[in-house]
């Protein structure tokens, strides 16, 4: 897996040993970026279930302002430390070891423009996830009315 553009283009990611997390596809995730491509630039992003922090990576490179990367997992949140320091974000990028829920409390204050979920399968952590953002407004309004 590597960053597929913006200023860290090309740097290859650690990702987790095991069937513990599903590492998003460069494949996906570039589809993925050329959707959002135009609304990443100064983006406030949060990346829940972060696994490798890919997502956060990728919009960090791709002119995002700065974003959140949560995984309850020690280990990925290990890989996640090794890849922000590889791609020298560590100024851009805030890294938070705790479950979704205690991450959703802990930023309850802050807004984000652009939210990643991608929970593990056979959990309703996503379904909940999406119900405790919309309650507590923590996603952005005012940058994306048209949607």
């Amino acid at each position: 897996m590597r960053v597929i553009s913006g200023i860290a283009r090309g740097t290859k990611l650690e990702t987790l040993e095991g069937n513990d997390t599903r590492p998003t596809l460069d494949r996906v995730k570039e589809a993925l970026f050329n959707i959002i491509q135009n609304e990443i630039y100064d983006a406030k992003v949060l990346d829940l279930f972060s696994g490798s922090g890919a997502l956060a990576i990728e919009s960090i490179s791709r002119g995002a302002q700065y974003a959140v990367s949560s995984d309850s997992s020690k280990k990925a949140i290990e890989i996640i430390k090794q890849n922000v320091k590889k791609t020298h974000f560590e100024d851009k990028i805030k890294i938070i070891n705790k479950d979704y829920k205690k991450t959703l409390e802990e930023i309850s204050k802050l807004r984000f423009d652009i939210i990643f979920l991608d929970p593990p399968y056979d959990t309703n952590f996503g379904v909940e996830s999406v119900r405790i953002i919309i309650e507590n407004n923590i996603l952005s309004k005012n940058r994306y009315n048209n949607f």
